[in-house]
């Protein structure tokens, strides 16, 4: 399957970081990469961020248009055993094998510069940098 999923991390350099260069790399990166995948745990995540940081309008706002923008990814059976066992093996927040488990169950890589997703066998990590 062809395609990419990203992390939660992925979508906060989306959203703020005042660095216009990496906004047009993050750009270029959604652009190239279809269909996108974004686990809707990662959608959750993003939803809490924006809600803390800039209330509830904007996130609601926010998360409709990743909706429309991703393929969403629910947690089904396979995704909930294979983010067990990257809990439990790897030790990363519960989130993160959720994203880390439907990348993996899809077959296609996950954006993330966070560090513990790269010892997550069968996993193919990128980021922008």
């Amino acid at each position: 399957m062809k395609g990419t999923s990203y992390d939660t991390r992925f979508l906060v350099e989306l959203f703020y970081s005042s660095d216009e260069d990496t906004q047009n790399r993050i750009r270029d990166v959604l652009l190239a990469s279809k269909p996108n995948f974004l686990s809707t745990a990662a959608l959750s995540e993003v939803y809490m961020l924006t809600l803390e940081k800039e209330g509830k309008d904007v996130a609601i706002i926010r998360t409709n248009s990743l909706a429309k923008d991703f393929r969403l990814v629910d947690v089904d059976k396979e995704v909930a055993v294979q983010a067990a066992i990257i809990k439990h093996k790897h030790g990363v927040p519960f989130a993160d094998s959720l994203i880390a488990s439907t990348a993996k169950v899809l077959g296609v890589p996950c954006y993330t510069d966070d560090q513990h997703f790269r010892a997550i066998i069968g996993l193919t990590v990128k980021w922008i940098r």
